[in-house]
């Protein structure tokens, strides 16, 4: 059975900090990919030319829906690159947390390791001193 240690509670603690950071990655990285799907859908609908024969007003609205496409395309480059931007950050984050994390795991198992390795050299001196103790009463008898 592994014993309860000290550190247990703040190893808990980063844990938890790291699992809402991967939260926190995972909810950047869809939506970078939304707003990539996003862009490419604006880019589809700018890419498309609804002119055809018709009067100049009927142009004149293909051109503003033109433009307007041209905008939301705009729009929608700056919010893949604001999403591109806190993905990057979300992963440097938890790479951060992850390393502090990881490394507490490994103090945390180092000292569980000497408190398991000092229970059993206390047993095994327990168990030779019983056996002296025995060894020296068959002699005695």
């Amino acid at each position: 059975m592994r014993p309860k240690i000290r550190l247990d509670p703040v190893v808990k603690l980063e844990e938890q900090r790291e699992e809402a950071s991967l939260r926190a990655m995972a909810d950047a990285s869809r939506k970078l990919t939304s707003a990539e799907q996003f862009l490419a859908d604006t880019r589809a609908r700018a890419d498309t030319d609804d002119r055809r024969l018709a009067s100049a007003w009927n142009w004149q609205l293909a051109e503003l829906a033109h433009t307007r496409a041209l905008c939301d395309v705009r729009s929608a480059e700056q919010a893949l690159r604001a999403a591109d931007q806190e993905s990057s950050v979300t992963r440097s984050r938890y790479a951060v947390v992850h390393s502090k994390a990881e490394a507490l795991r490994r103090v945390a198992a180092v000292r569980v390791g000497e408190i398991v390795q000092a229970r059993e050299s206390a047993e095994r001196r327990e168990f030779d001193d019983m056996a002296i103790l025995r060894h020296a009463r068959r002699d005695a008898a």
